[in-house]
């Protein structure tokens, strides 16, 4: 299957499911803790690719940063996050980040969404492209890889999803153009941050 046919079959599953998706309020730690170790820095411009119904974005919003984007393939979820959200300083968006433009970004956040990037390549490129040198693009999920690669089995998710390896190895896949800052790969958590080159 090419990116155009992932994208559409991720999209179509996506905007199914996302009247139903759940925050689960079990990880509000965790996501606290993982926007600790993100680094993110103050006023600066912070995209949360693959963010759904904005599961991150009062984590991330507490990072104060300049401008917060929120980037979906799933036009429902942009729409439930959207109404969640009225009011807050962040911006959502509906669209294929491998084939989006923003001005340069100080970080780019994937938080439990990195498995539905079937192409890894075009991900990288496309990072590659949005991050400013010295940016950060983190990796990041509320569970260990155990657990999500456990979510992401059976015939209605495997089309849409490729199984994590150890961070060390996903993290090696953006090399060169990224370097490895921190690779964590525990049973509560999966992180990793590296900057861009």
């Amino acid at each position: 299957m090419d990116s155009k046919s992932s994208a559409g079959y991720v999209r179509a599953y996506f905007d199914k499911m996302a009247a139903n998706w759940e925050n689960n309020p079990q990880e509000y730690g965790v996501r606290e803790h993982l926007v600790s170790l993100m680094e993110l820095p103050e006023n600066g411009l912070i995209l949360d690719i693959g963010c759904g119904r904005g599961v991150m974005t009062p984590h991330l919003l507490k990072a104060k940063p300049g401008r917060l984007i929120g980037v979906d393939l799933s036009g429902e979820m942009i729409r439930l996050a959207r109404e969640e959200f009225s009011g807050q300083p962040v911006e959502f968006v509906q669209g294929d980040i491998l084939e989006m433009d923003f001005p340069p970004v100080d970080a780019a956040v994937i938080y439990n969404a990195y498995p539905h990037f079937m192409d890894k390549g075009a991900l990288k490129r496309a990072m590659a492209r949005l991050v400013k040198p010295g940016g950060s693009l983190i990796i990041a999920h509320g569970a260990g890889k155990m657990v999500i690669n456990g979510r992401h089995h059976g015939p209605q998710v495997t089309p849409i999803s490729i199984p994590l390896r150890r961070a060390i190895e996903e993290a090696a896949v953006f090399l060169p153009e990224f370097e490895p800052i921190v690779t964590i790969d525990r049973s509560e958590y999966y992180f990793i941050r590296m900057r861009r080159v």
